[in-house]
């Protein structure tokens, strides 16, 4: 179990290059190495950062070499044709397509999150690479903040019995999301994992209790399979957590990289 609190990562920044002159973002490490290995390994090396554009600085379309979830939790833009605002979820699968990521005025800022490591951002737009495309499920799910339901900070300390909303239906393979909505001092029981390859939870609004430590909006935690969640309780305002399932990974499509990518540090 990895567990990070929001708290703790303001000094985990770097200012990146975005790909095919997209201009700087601001990337903020929360779990995982800066330097990101080659070769996929499931279960062993998870991914977790921000990153954060500002207004007219673009993300064009791309892909990855590995199953990855997305959460927007400031700001606001495009992803693709979509306007997405806090907080909006997506899922790709490897070798599926989206952007481009475009900023309103005020900027966005969006979590990137892998259960195995990627080497980086397959550009459409760089040579060999949309040759380099693999068959894959080829999943885009998108869930907008009113999809999410996050809940206001009254209704959030009002609330009297815990919930579990069901944000992406159980796949097969295991990809899944839900939303557990806890009441002020309420443990927290995390869903069971039916076939996930681990998962990813993010504080999505009031803060969780993690061994005596707050955990507010934006703390992260990676959970491997088997390990379901932290030992936490929602703190005295209440607490809506994210949490997002990985299926299990193609067997095809593990290995190392085998396509052009870029080494912007995404």
């Amino acid at each position: 179990m990895q567990v990070v609190s929001s708290l703790d990562v303001a000094a985990q920044k770097r200012v990146i290059t975005l790909p095919l002159g997209g201009g700087k973002a601001t990337k903020t490490l929360y779990l995982g190495p800066w330097e990101k290995p080659q070769t996929p390994e499931p279960g062993v090396s998870p991914q977790g950062y921000t990153v954060r554009q500002e207004y007219q600085n673009i993300t064009h379309a791309h892909y990855h070499q590995t199953e990855q979830w997305q959460v927007i939790v400031k700001g606001a833009g495009k992803l693709g044709r979509a306007n997405v605002a806090p907080v909006a979820l997506h899922f790709t699968d490897p070798y599926t397509a989206y952007g481009p990521i475009v900023p309103e005025q005020e900027g966005v800022t969006y979590f990137t999150l892998r259960a195995r490591s990627d080497p980086g951002a397959c550009m459409l737009a760089a040579p060999g690479v949309k040759e380099a495309i693999r068959p894959s499920k080829r999943r885009f799910i998108l869930k907008d903040k009113n999809e999410l339901g996050i809940a206001t900070p009254d209704a959030l300390r009002a609330r009297t019995e815990t919930a579990l909303d069901v944000i992406v239906e159980l796949h097969p393979d295991g990809l899944a999301a839900w939303m557990l909505r806890l009441p002020p001092g309420a443990p927290a029981t995390w869903p069971a994992e039916c076939g996930g390859a681990g998962r990813h939870l993010m504080v999505a609004a009031g803060a969780l209790i993690h061994q005596g430590k707050p955990l507010p909006y934006e703390s992260l935690a990676f959970a491997f399979a088997g390990e379901g969640g932290p030992d936490a309780c929602a703190g005295a305002d209440g607490a809506e957590v994210l949490i997002m399932q990985y299926p299990q990974p193609d067997a095809a499509l593990l290995g190392g990289a085998s396509a052009p990518y870029s080494m912007d540090g995404r």
